[in-house]
């Protein structure tokens, strides 16, 4: 870590733990946004960490963009959440967009004016992405979208929605393409889906395209059922935002970690400090050599993108040890509090929960293990394990 990054991180942990560590039960308990924090994010910039100069944005790499985010998912998953999901579809229409569309869009995304939600997932299409039904019909110079998706998150607040729809009968990736769609558009509609276990702040939704028209110019990457290019084009990207997760998951791992350190040093049971007894060092010990080794592998990974050398097996390996180690740490953690620890008082109860998610979203666990396993025998004759 070089200077300019260690003032970065500096300057992203005293906003976390000055301003938004105070206000982070308050989210989870009233399942509110933080609009507060989101505009302070704007006000510093965060929202444009990896976008380009010429759009406003701070040309920051993944390296960088991550440290921040690290350091905001040590007290809140939340808000960190908001600067990973802002540097996420915005990067993809950076990437894959027309030339208009960037000058039209991406300076509101930094800003924070606007807010882009992905819009991948459908009732039977979760970790199989290529099973999708919505369709997108070209009709002149407009394109009729039709169909559903499900588990979209901050899709009750999104001004647009970055759709992946079917262009054409098609199978598999085939055909498969992205589409910007506004949410002021006849016939699309938003449903909250109750009941969510953590980082309940940030909704999910269903959403509803009932021939909803937009522009041909909305397209980002066209689909096409003779190939599999609209769709393949984009997954590149998805490589940061999977290691991403593993980061978030650090992050709140690191926040657990740091809560039960403190508390152990001044909370006396037996006679002496918890901080004193063999057993729960030890268990503080495993949870570090976890922490440590996340953090290698995620920060690698990034490395590796930012040098335009993705490793996406690493990048799998990165996301599954890094958000199953922040399961074990934070229950771990939680445990050094007794009985304390499985109220809402502390934030280790909110923490147990919002980690969870991690595991989930971004690719499970198990799909993240068949990439990797698809690397071990399609690509080892090439590039034995290292």
């Amino acid at each position: 870590m070089n200077d300019e990054q260690r003032q970065l991180r500096d300057a992203a942990r005293k906003l976390a733990q000055g301003e938004f560590r105070a206000r982070a039960a308050r989210w989870d308990r009233e399942e509110l946004f933080p609009e507060e924090n989101k505009h302070r994010l704007a006000e510093l910039g965060y929202l444009g960490l990896s976008m380009d100069r010429e759009y406003g944005g701070s040309g920051a790499g993944l390296v960088d963009t991550y440290l921040v985010i690290e350091e905001l998912a040590k007290v809140d998953l939340l808000t960190a959440m908001i600067v990973h999901d802002q540097n996420v579809s915005p990067r993809i229409i950076a990437n894959h967009g027309s030339i208009e569309m960037k000058r039209r869009l991406l300076p509101r995304f930094v800003s924070g004016e606007l807010e882009c939600s992905i819009a991948w997932t459908e009732p039977q299409a979760g970790s199989d992405g290529t099973a999708i039904r919505t369709s997108a019909v070209r009709d002149g110079d407009e394109v009729v979208i039709n169909g559903s998706k499900i588990f979209t998150t901050f899709g009750d607040r999104a001004d647009m929605h970055l759709v992946y729809a079917r262009f054409g009968k098609s199978s598999g990736a085939r055909g498969i393409g992205t589409v910007i769609v506004e949410c002021d558009r006849p016939g699309f509609t938003v449903k909250k889906l109750e009941g969510k276990m953590g980082v309940r702040g940030a909704a999910e939704n269903e959403l509803f395209f009932d021939n909803v028209r937009v522009p041909a110019a909305n397209i980002v990457t066209a689909g096409d059922p003779a190939n599999s290019a609209g769709f393949v084009r984009p997954l590149t990207l998805y490589n940061g935002t999977r290691v991403g997760m593993g980061v978030m998951a650090l992050g709140v791992a690191e926040g657990a970690f740091d809560l039960a350190r403190e508390y152990m040093t001044v909370r006396e049971q037996f006679g002496q400090k918890l901080a004193e007894m063999q057993g729960l060092r030890r268990m503080m010990a495993d949870a570090l050599i976890e922490i440590e080794s996340a953090r290698c592998l995620c920060y690698k990974a990034l490395a590796l993108i930012d040098a335009g050398r993705p490793d996406p097996a690493l990048c799998s390996i990165a996301k599954v040890f890094a958000t199953e180690m922040a399961q074990r740490v934070t229950v771990q953690c939680q445990q050094m509090f007794g009985g304390y620890g499985y109220f809402g008082s502390l934030p280790l109860e909110r923490m147990v929960r919002d980690v969870r998610m991690l595991t989930l979203t971004g690719g499970t666990t198990q799909t993240q293990k068949n990439n990797i396993a698809n690397h071990i025998f399609d690509i080892q004759s090439s590039r034995s394990p290292s």
